[in-house]
């Protein structure tokens, strides 16, 4: 494997882990508020999509000015990647059948939204 290529999958990782801390961040302050409230299931499930649109966004962003070409295909590819990771531990924790999976479909268009708007903007 080339040198660059192998600079790509540590950038990768590590931008994966500062979105899922990003993101494991925006849930607990959510958490936080249905502890403390009783938020509409509106409130939550924004709360959920800003969480997984901010993360991807923010992980396009970066790889986005960090390759500085085809930024908003390195961008599409990190929110897929990063979808893929949560619907695999999803997966592997709850099933997935009927209505969950139409959800998964719409989290994937988020996620691979937030990423190439992301890395068109970095």
């Amino acid at each position: 494997m080339k040198k660059e290529n192998v600079r790509y999958v540590w950038l990768f990782v590590k931008l994966l882990l500062l979105c899922y801390l990003i993101t494991g961040i925006i849930l607990s302050v959510l958490a936080y508020i249905m502890w403390k409230q009783n938020p509409s299931n509106e409130l939550v499930s924004g709360g959920i999509i800003f969480a997984y649109v901010i993360s991807t966004f923010v992980g396009g962003l970066i790889i986005g000015k960090k390759t500085g070409k085809r930024k908003f295909l390195w961008g599409f590819v990190f929110g897929l990647v990063y979808f893929a990771i949560v619907f695999i531990i999803s997966l592997g924790l709850n099933g997935i059948v009927g209505e969950p999976l139409k959800n998964a479909m719409t989290v994937f268009a988020l996620c691979a939204a937030g990423g190439m708007l992301g890395g068109m903007l970095g």
